[in-house]
């Protein structure tokens, strides 16, 4: 059984179920989808069903948009641990056909949405990095702000932007990543998070990373 108490006084500063929403995104990050498993059948005994609905919804959505952090194998993995942990009762609630279709890609609204973002977690840092990829490879800039920021991490319908740079910490800390955490950290305070949020989401990677490695030894 997994040990949600240390869980939840490590994350008591984020609201539930988002705290366990950014360890099952930590936990996807440290390659660690067995944790998954363990915290989502904690929560079955832990949350209401409404919140447990909430929880698998808000977690598909955190682990579908840090594929731009984490990379799709993990993401397939977490996202397969946690579904096959949910009861059938909270299955039966959630969505059955995709948010996302063809008629939502308008290339303008989607690129300047991205743009929105891009400059909302970067500020006065924004053209500085934006000139850095650029010369590196047009194309990766093209890529990040109107693929990764434009259609999927500024998508808020589910997950909204302060929760989702919550999330992006969680996964950015078990990938020993420390400039982009930095960029993120601050990120989060921009769009809203208030310093004990981003320390808790922080202590609530932290915390993963130690259960990841115990599963190893």
């Amino acid at each position: 059984m997994y040990n949600i108490s240390q869980l939840n006084a490590a994350g008591a500063a984020l609201g539930l179920p988002l705290r366990y929403v950014v360890a099952v995104t930590a936990m996807a990050a440290a390659n660690a989808p067995e944790l998954v498993t363990k915290l989502t059948c904690a929560c079955e005994h832990s949350l209401s069903a409404s919140e447990m609905v909430q929880f698998v919804e808000l977690s598909r959505e955190s682990l579908l948009k840090m594929v731009t952090t984490i990379g799709t194998p993990r993401i397939i993995n977490s996202t397969a641990a946690l579904m096959d942990a949910v009861p059938e009762t909270i299955k039966e609630r959630l969505p059955k056909t995709s948010l996302r279709c063809k008629d939502d890609y308008n290339y303008d609204a989607i690129r300047q949405r991205g743009l929105d973002m891009w400059k909302g977690v970067y500020s006065k840092q924004a053209e500085k990095l934006e000139g850095k990829i650029g010369g590196w490879y047009p194309d990766l800039l093209e890529v990040i702000q109107t693929d990764l920021y434009g259609r999927i991490l500024s998508d808020c319908r589910i997950l909204d932007a302060k929760s989702t740079e919550l999330c992006t910490i969680g996964a950015l800390f078990p990938s020993n990543v420390p400039a982009q955490l930095k960029s993120h950290v601050i990120g989060a305070g921009r769009l809203g998070a208030s310093s004990d949020e981003i320390e808790a989401a922080k202590a609530i990677a932290k915390l993963v990373c130690i259960q990841a490695t115990a599963l190893r030894d």
